[in-house]
């Protein structure tokens, strides 16, 4: 600061018969310091980010998604204005995510599996991830028909997506089809048979059509693979108190019968 003061005294000292008028140059000038600048004294400024015009649409993209966490409402306003600028498909999956994020759970997955169903907006692969959203998004609302729907449309353009399988069996599990979850279950871990996710899921789907020891077995296969997986010791407890139950029954069945003989 001190380097900075002594340069704007030379500097009003130079310009003072304009400025100040004459009477200024009656007053003695201030000697001149000779002070060498230091760079270490000067403060470091962080650099400025790019503005969001300057930003290519990856960037934008990901800018806006961070700024759903803030405030949702404003980064899906911002999404909207950036689409009818010419965002794309980035812009209106912000938006979507903010609608997510606002509690707008269907108009959510609405707009994911509307952009999931428009072949010219990108590849299958990433047609398949919008349906994958949007199916789970319709998970989260409650609407199991339409977690169906959005997922089995994602696997009629990519028939090996693991996760558009998960989804689906779950969305059977929701209308009580646990046969075609397990189903869809087994399907996903033929591609990938260390899918741990996919072992619980069809664990709980085998337990409740009675399949116990086929459940448990997947149970112990998954706390084999992830071992602190809470999920996977939940589900083996479910099936361990099943089995003890149904064993308990079996010898009161046996029992009975001579009991009533004597």
């Amino acid at each position: 600061m001190k380097i900075y003061r002594s340069l704007l005294c030379c500097a009003l000292t130079a310009l003072s018969p304009l400025v100040m008028g004459p009477s200024a140059l009656a007053q003695d000038a201030p000697e001149a310091t000779s002070q060498i600048l230091d760079y270490d004294d000067i403060p470091d400024v962080a650099p400025t980010p790019p503005a969001l015009e300057d930003m290519n649409f990856d960037q934008r993209h990901e800018k806006c998604l961070e700024s759903i966490s803030d405030d949702p409402e404003t980064a899906f306003e911002d999404a909207m204005i950036w689409q009818s600028r010419g965002g794309g498909r980035r812009a209106r999956h912000c938006a979507a995510l903010a609608l997510f994020a606002a509690g707008e759970t269907h108009m959510a997955a609405a707009m994911l599996e509307q952009m999931g169903s428009e072949s010219r907006i990108g590849p299958a692969k990433m047609r398949a991830e919008f349906y994958a959203q949007a199916a789970d998004f319709w998970l989260v609302g409650q609407d199991a028909k339409a977690a169906y729907r959005a997922a089995n449309s994602g696997l009629e353009i990519a028939k090996s997506d693991t996760d558009l399988r998960i989804i689906r069996a779950r969305a059977y599990a929701k209308l009580g089809r646990w046969d075609y979850a397990e189903i869809d279950l087994t399907s996903t871990l033929a591609y990938d048979p260390v899918n741990v996710q996919a072992l619980i899921y069809r664990a709980d789907a085998r337990r409740r059509q009675g399949k116990l020891e086929e459940g448990l077995a997947d149970a112990e296969r998954a706390l084999v693979l992830d071992e602190l997986s809470v999920e996977a010791a939940v589900v083996r407890g479910d099936i361990r108190e099943e089995m003890r139950l149904v064993e308990l029954e079996g010898e009161s069945s046996i029992q009975r019968p001579q009991s009533e003989t004597e």
